[in-house]
């Protein structure tokens, strides 16, 4: 009997050292850093070892200077450059701001010898009493809000230059019942009309869908008018807006 206490009491301690040895063996490993190679960061991004992450920054290009223009000559019957603001670059114009008191805007297509293609971001945002703009065909770019809350304003013409139109650029615009935007358009952003008292809107480029313009939202539905077997026309009759060919 004491030699069996005796075998069992060796085994104890055996399988107790066993055991103390594995337990001590896997706190060795969970002590020991796992080591993680650092990667290669491009010099527009940043590294978080934490998470081994790399963060890349956004890249823009710097920004164009201006220029004195050799001279400040406009067209003839257009809006005084004393009513509005503008910014001259190498090869171009763009008017950024308006502050007179004129309800009916004709814009100039050069300043000098630079052409106008731009009317700015928020150029004539809440410009409240104009009534009347007629953009000149050097414009290609109507920027962010250019012309958002000119709430009494009724008659633009947007010519056959204009390829872009962007977010909001008639937002607000509550007395602006008609709107024709040219074939030369290929692109508008989002809330372009939003807002607006457009009843009757003339898309004229086929290919041009639609991008959120606001329209979903109008109290009431417009007229889409558009070339037959245009993008708008199937968005139009999807949505329930009334609708008409032109061509």
């Amino acid at each position: 009997m004491k030699k069996l206490a005796v075998l069992c009491a060796s085994v104890l301690i055996l399988f107790s050292g066993c055991a103390s040895k594995t337990i001590s063996q896997e706190q060795e490993s969970q002590e020991i850093p796992e080591v993680q190679e650092t990667p290669e960061i491009p010099e527009n991004a940043s590294y978080d070892p934490d998470t081994n992450t790399i963060y890349i920054f956004p890249t823009t290009e710097p920004p164009e200077e201006t220029v004195i223009p050799d001279s400040i000559e406009i067209d003839e019957g257009a809006t005084s450059l004393e009513s509005l603001g503008y910014e001259v670059f190498q090869d171009r114009a763009v008017i950024t701001d308006f502050s007179g008191s004129e309800t009916d805007i004709v814009l100039t297509s050069h300043i000098g010898s630079y052409p106008v293609t731009e009317i700015g971001h928020y150029a004539f945002d809440g410009a409240f009493d104009i009534t009347s703009i007629v953009i000149p065909d050097s414009v290609t770019i109507i920027s962010e809000q250019a012309f958002a809350d000119c709430e009494s304003l009724t008659d633009i013409t947007i010519p056959e230059t204009v390829t872009f139109i962007g977010r909001g650029a008639f937002s607000n615009c509550l007395n602006l019942t008609e709107l024709t935007i040219p074939a030369s358009v290929t692109e508008t952003q989002e809330e372009m009309l939003t807002g607006c008292g457009v009843q009757d809107l003339y898309i004229l480029n086929p290919d041009l869908d639609y991008n959120s313009w606001g329209l979903e939202d109008a109290e009431s539905k417009c007229t889409i008018h558009a070339p037959s077997g245009a993008k708008i026309l199937a968005w139009a009759e999807e949505n329930g807006f009334p609708t008409e060919t032109v061509f």
